[in-house]
């Protein structure tokens, strides 16, 4: 592989990461961005929420376009619009107009998965599973320290300047991408409208058992994940534990550890245990959950406790979502882009629930209510699995 096919697949594995980051940067910092916008609590859930939902909105309606048009000039579109919603998040002294603009943020993000798929015209076809691992870890990466990164710099110079980091990094980017992102042309002329694209995806999902399996499986786990980012946090600030911003920021860049080893996950997938595999993820989920049951204090026990749940929530998550992505990408190739499109956006709103329930359960009710629901999702994923998952597996890829 020469320069600069190894180039690209840098550049897309780094904007991947730096453009969906944008989507959790306000999760662990939701108190100081309310406290000074005049959010109240009832609403402060929603600055996760509807970034989500915005990206959820942009995987289902936007990026089917790139089997239309040409992805470069949609990818182009979307982050000057992201740069243009960061100078209004950097601006902001409106709670409402900041609910806007994070939306459109979270829109903005679903560029993310536009560039995923133009690995597969950059390198030969029997090395694409290789690269397109690479730059989907440069995509989990973003996703998983987007938080810590968050809660450094707040705790350092203020939440605005979360958001004026990532102005700058994708203003690099974007100029990056304008000069050296080949202008693909669009592989295939579908012949169709795009009204008729978006009706197409519908019977799609109502089609593929698999798809909705596999999907309803990841929302469940994200809905945990998410739940867990928006909390932790602020249970950690409590009076009862007492951690700095530092030591938050510190757990969770540990914490991204576990997806070092889900790499592990995907060689057992290889060899026919996506079944088994599954059942380990979503049991790590569920493990990761019950472990903060038993945090009482700011102990070293604690401190253990906290880390070994978010190094195995994070292995349980990204293991599960690889799993996924390799049963429905041995579904028909021929709509692997709308199988895609509907798999991520169904489990970022699973995401986006999340988000809400535990901001929401954490305020009106207690801790331990956020964490019942916490560990009720990947539960309920698990008993689904159990039933349902063997037989559908088998017709999906036996």
């Amino acid at each position: 592989m020469n320069k600069k096919t190894n180039f690209l697949i840098f550049l897309l594995a780094i904007s991947c990461g730096a453009v969906v980051a944008n989507i959790y940067y306000a999760q662990p910092i939701i108190q100081f961005i309310s406290a000074d916008l005049h959010i109240s609590s009832n609403f402060s859930g929603l600055l996760t929420t509807l970034t989500q939902i915005g990206y959820g909105a942009g995987l289902f309606f936007l990026v089917p376009m790139a089997d239309l048009y040409k992805s470069k000039r949609i990818i182009v579109f979307l982050l000057g619009l992201t740069i243009l919603s960061l100078i209004g998040a950097l601006l902001s002294t409106n709670g409402f107009l900041f609910l806007f603009i994070v939306t459109i943020i979270g829109i903005g993000a679903s560029a993310a998965q536009m560039l995923v798929p133009l690995t597969m015209k950059i390198v030969p076809k029997e090395e694409a599973g290789n690269y397109i691992g690479k730059v989907m870890s440069g995509l989990l990466i973003g996703i998983m320290i987007a938080r810590p990164f968050s809660i450094a710099v707040t705790d350092w110079v203020g939440w605005r300047m979360v958001y004026f980091f990532s102005f700058l990094l994708l203003v690099s980017i974007l100029l990056l991408l304008l000069k050296f992102l080949p202008d693909f042309e669009v592989e295939s002329n579908l012949g169709i409208t795009y009204p008729a694209l978006l009706r197409s995806m519908v019977r799609v999902l109502f089609d593929t058992v698999p798809l909705q399996q596999r999907a309803f499986y990841h929302a469940c786990i994200f809905a945990t994940f998410s739940l867990y980012w928006t909390v932790m946090p602020i249970l950690l600030r409590s009076e009862s534990l007492r951690f700095s911003n530092n030591e938050i920021a510190l757990i969770g860049f540990v914490a991204i550890a576990g997806a070092l080893l889900t790499p592990y996950i995907g060689k057992l997938a290889d060899k026919g245990y996506i079944y088994f595999m599954t059942n380990v993820s979503i049991g790590l989920v569920i493990l990761s959950i019950v472990l903060l049951f038993f945090v009482r204090d700011h102990s070293f026990i604690s401190i253990v406790l906290i880390v070994i749940s978010g190094i195995i929530l994070d292995i349980g998550v990204a293991g599960n979502m690889l799993l996924g992505q390799k049963v429905i990408y041995s579904l028909n190739p021929s709509i692997r882009n709308r199988l895609n499109g509907l798999y991520m956006t169904i489990f970022f709103l699973g995401g986006a629930f999340g988000s809400w329930v535990g901001s929401y359960s954490y305020y009106q009710f207690s801790p331990e209510a956020a964490l019942l629901f916490a560990i009720a999702f990947p539960i309920l994923a698990l008993l689904v699995h159990i039933w349902k998952g063997n037989v559908t597996l088998t017709k999906a890829i036996g």
